[in-house]
């Protein structure tokens, strides 16, 4: 069977997606708008002898992740800003732990229990680890369902590659639009890993293993922090994905994320159309955030425009890579009626600056 076209959620296409590429167990608690992916993967898993567990709660499934990721099988676990917070302590053993493991955050408004309208504002949970301590995990913010199909056998090759978990960052609105999708295939890639040199299996025939992130000896906590520093190097160096257009010439550059990068991106080829020198970078790793891409940005740029569903949380990391070389500006809007950044704002904002200029 070869390649098919698909109308599908979103969320949905995840689920299909992971499937396809030989994930085969999922857990989750329902949580809007998460719950999509646990409803699909519970008709499906089974068919392929897979299984979705619905345990009593948040801290339930992130630690039948974990546990499962100990015996150096990959799941992955799905929810929502609330149920991401009650995670965050399981998520920073399995990164101490070292283990691989998928994780989706469909973000909704917040802070608390907030709103179940779409919303970017987990960027900071999801880029400085979460948790207590130091650690990073590699995180993608696909644009599209087709991206999130692309991006998945990249995700679970990085999850055994540097043995982490790794996040998927989707907003609500994007998580419950429909869109056609090509599906290739099923191509069960997660069993060709070898886990045989670290995954707890019982030791019959080798010798006993401990899993161990934690120690009275503060030599062997520092050494570990150290080992997870060093980890983070080399995905910043070697990891960063990034979509760009119109850098070249541009004295505006437009920057956005997940689905505001859609909509930005159609924002600046109108105005490219119209002459206006207009420039697009559109993070696909928030991180490692892609500091080569935006090296790409010309000395001649007066002002970047950092648009996002929150009220500035990458606006900062924008102004760190650029590091005062010119003007940040930041459009956000989230929830109410219209939960989305809008484009005539977008274009309002940018008529604004190139008349300025």
């Amino acid at each position: 069977m070869g390649d098919s076209a698909f109308f599908m959620k979103n969320s949905e296409i995840f689920a299909e997606a992971m499937i396809r590429c030989g994930v085969r167990y999922h857990f989750a608690y329902p949580i809007t708008p998460a719950s999509d992916v646990m409803k699909y993967t519970a008709v499906h898993l089974h068919e392929v002898g897979g299984r979705m567990f619905q345990p009593e709660s948040e801290l339930a499934v992130i630690n039948c992740l974990a546990g499962l990721a100990t015996t150096g099988k990959l799941g992955c676990a799905s929810t929502s800003g609330p149920g991401f917070d009650l995670m965050q302590e399981g998520i920073g053993f399995i990164a101490a732990a070292e283990l691989p493991c998928l994780l989706l955050d469909n973000m909704r408004v917040g802070p608390g229990d907030g709103d179940i309208i779409g919303s970017q504002q987990d960027y900071f949970m999801a880029t400085r680890g979460g948790g207590h301590g130091d650690y990073y995990l590699p995180v993608y913010a696909p644009s599209s369902g087709q991206e999130i199909v692309e991006l998945m056998p990249i995700a679970i090759d990085r999850g055994y590659k540097y043995r982490s978990p790794v996040l998927f960052l989707m907003d609500g609105v994007m998580a419950h639009m429909n869109e056609t999708v090509i599906l290739s295939s099923a191509k069960d890639i997660v069993s060709a890993y070898d886990t045989s040199d670290w995954a707890y299996t019982g030791a019959k025939g080798r010798g006993k293993r401990a899993l161990i992130t934690g120690s009275y000896s503060h030599s062997d906590g520092e050494e570990m922090v150290k080992r997870l520093m060093a980890k983070a190097e080399k995905i910043k160096e070697n990891e960063q994905l990034w979509e760009e257009n119109g850098l070249e010439d541009a004295e505006v550059v437009v920057t956005a994320f997940g689905l505001p990068g859609r909509i930005c991106r159609e924002v600046v080829q109108e105005g490219r159309k119209k002459g206006q020198k207009l420039g697009f970078i559109r993070p696909i790793t928030l991180f490692p955030f892609p500091e080569k891409g935006f090296a790409n940005i010309p000395k001649s740029t007066k002002e970047i425009l950092v648009v996002e569903m929150n009220y500035g949380q990458m606006v900062q990391d924008v102004r760190l890579t650029m590091n005062g070389a010119c003007k940040i500006s930041h459009y956000g809007h989230v929830g109410g009626n219209q939960p989305m950044v809008k484009a005539k704002e977008v274009r309002r904002r940018l008529d604004e600056i190139l008349e300025d200029d």
